[in-house]
């Protein structure tokens, strides 16, 4: 029997849905984190962590030490998953509200989360965005990194259609890249880039799905606004 590989983990493991989309955010990442040697990533927060794939990336490729966190306490599959890729040693779990993150200022050198500024401010709730925000800010150490990926507003298409057929599409707060830009000004220093166009219409198959995420970055042309996915960084100011 074959012994299973837990040095790189799974796309899936990571993103759970749309991978081949979402994970120009984690190659983004990994290209700036290369390029900046001197960045500390040692103690990381990720919010919203849901299963945990993005607190078993930082851990797995980076040895970070990470708090995998969520509003709701139950972590049951995010600690199998961690145990799988031989992690489980450099994170603990805690149930945390990301308008209220309760660590005193300066605690953590990187923050890190993948779609959830939408459900923060789901029902026009988007004050509750900003204090996020504001509390992502102050639990960083000086010269700390946010990663993120977030929906993006999008096209007209792309508002039609989660609309029409999305659940949660007329309660969530997708965002712009203007909103974007304001919320992270505060940091000083941040990039923003956009991704995905098609395939956000191709809900299933998978294979159709990811073969049409791939044809994506083709459409080079179009708007950045046009597009469904934005990702970057945000660095707080020294």
């Amino acid at each position: 029997m074959k012994k299973q590989d837990k040095t790189t983990p799974n796309a899936h493991d990571v993103l759970e849905w749309d991978v081949v989309t979402w994970s120009r955010s984690l190659i983004f990442w990994v290209n700036f984190i290369k390029s900046n040697p001197t960045l500390h990533l040692q103690n990381g927060l990720e919010l919203g962590a849901h299963h945990g794939g993005l607190t078993l990336h930082f851990a797995r490729q980076f040895q970070a030490k990470m708090v995998c966190s969520d509003v709701a306490n139950n972590f049951t599959a995010a600690q199998s998953l961690h145990k799988k890729y031989e992690v489980n040693h450099l994170i603990t779990y805690a149930e945390i509200n990301a308008t209220s993150i309760p660590y005193p200022n300066a605690t953590f050198d990187f923050v890190v989360f993948k779609s959830v500024l939408g459900v923060i401010g789901a029902k026009g709730q988007t004050d509750q965005i900003e204090q996020a925000m504001n509390e992502i800010h102050r639990v960083l150490k000086p010269g700390g990194v946010l990663f993120f990926a977030e929906n993006l507003k999008g096209s007209l298409l792309h508002q039609l259609a989660r609309r029409w057929f999305v659940p949660w599409g007329k309660n969530w707060h997708y965002l712009s890249i203007s909103e974007m830009e304001v919320l992270l000004a505060p940091f000083g220093q941040f990039e923003i880039q956009t991704t995905g166009f098609f395939a956000a219409f191709i809900p299933k198959p998978e294979w159709l799905k990811n073969l049409v995420a791939s044809i994506d970055p083709l459409m080079f042309f179009f708007p950045k606004n046009w597009r469904y996915v934005m990702y970057g960084f945000a660095i707080k100011k020294i």
